[in-house]
């Protein structure tokens, strides 16, 4: 099976390639097409990477070489740039391609933008399979796009790579994170933007006393807002921002958190959840679908409404008063997350998918 992967961007955090091209790279031929050059990810000597250097021009052309050049027997499409480049490209001697596509849907249809949502639809209209990371990804899908977009559209959930965890926690790396056990290790994961919330932690922290160290990983628009919000903050609790970081050191950072933080206003079905929950921290999560169909262990997890402050208040609080007990518990999710949410089971679902594609089934 030869397949051609299609995705806006590869880098630490990109699921196109730590979930899906990293997974299959021992069982299927990949050529992995980026509309932009690869950012702050070493890729694996095994796969093939074409990228397009940020061009919509450059992209297109270098698309309609690969088809011309390739007998692809899937296509695998993972945004709705990138899948609107690759229908102009074989417009109009190769449209048949399209009954070898499959589109995944990696967010809540809700938390796209209004562009974006026009050209997802577009793609998935066009597409002979349409995939989303799980089952509340498809129920944010609008009735009238399900009716238009009909049988073709299942559900897939997502997985992690608990192997990759292993790996890393296995190399007993001899940096620290943190600098005190005695403190509450809080780590929040995401870009720093309006839908991931980092805002509402900082404003609950700004009306307690809880000796706490709390690590934001990512970069965003809302960086410098941040950053000047937090110099409010009481000097007891400790607060640093480290931008992007490879993501094995993120998954360092979770062996070495005692609680992962997402306030999120939304997401598709979040990878750093599943790793974090792996990596053994407690969660403390927005109640929104996503983090609901996660639903993570009820003595590792509260859920909180992410617009109520007391909620939250009373969520650090417990972590607070309770580590001791918390950081026993940690190896209690393991279980949990590997049985519902390996990578292994999404691929398999993927691959079924991939060979309907190749037979031509309906």
């Amino acid at each position: 099976m030869k397949l051609l992967r299609l995705t806006p961007a590869l880098k630490s955090t990109s699921a196109p390639y730590n979930q899906f091209s990293l997974g299959f790279k021992e069982t299927i031929d990949q050529v992995i097409f980026s509309l932009h050059a690869p950012h702050d990810v070493d890729i694996d000597d095994k796969l093939e990477v074409i990228h397009g250097s940020g061009s919509i021009f450059k992209s297109f052309f270098v698309l309609k070489q690969l088809v011309k050049k390739n007998k692809f027997d899937v296509i695998h499409i993972h945004n709705g740039v990138t899948g609107l480049l690759f229908i102009l490209a074989i417009f109009p001697l190769n449209l048949g391609l399209l009954n070898k596509s499959v589109f995944t849907l990696h967010n809540s249809w809700y938390v796209l933008k209004t562009r974006n949502q026009f050209l997802d639809f577009f793609v998935m209209l066009f597409s002979k399979r349409v995939c989303t990371c799980g089952l509340s990804s498809y129920n944010s899908i609008p009735t009238l796009i399900k009716i238009i977009i009909g049988k073709k559209m299942i559900p897939v959930v997502n997985g992690f790579n608990h192997k990759r965890i292993d790996e890393v926690e296995n190399k007993k790396i001899e940096n620290q994170y943190f600098n005190s056990e005695d403190h509450v290790r809080i780590l929040y994961v995401g870009a720093l933007n309006h839908i991931k919330n980092q805002i509402a932690l900082l404003k609950v922290l700004k009306k307690i006393k809880i000796n706490a160290e709390i690590v934001f990983l990512g970069d965003g628009a809302n960086k410098e807002r941040l950053i000047e919000f937090s110099k409010s903050i009481n000097s007891s609790i400790k607060i640093c921002f480290k931008g992007l970081v490879s993501r094995d050191t993120a998954i360092d950072h979770m062996l070495e958190a005692d609680v992962c933080i997402s306030l999120s206003k939304g997401e598709g079905l979040p990878i750093a959840i599943l790793e974090s929950m792996y990596a053994g921290c407690f969660m403390i999560l927005s109640s929104i679908p996503p983090h609901l169909e996660v639903s993570p262990p009820k003595d590792r997890c509260i859920f909180v409404n992410e617009d109520k402050e007391s909620e939250i208040v009373n969520a650090v609080n417990y972590v607070s008063e309770n580590l001791e007990q918390i950081k026993v518990g940690r190896i209690n999710s393991k279980e949990y997350s590997i049985t519902n949410f390996s990578v292994n089971k999404m691929l398999e679902s993927y691959n079924v998918v991939y060979e309907s594609l190749c037979v031509g089934k309906n």
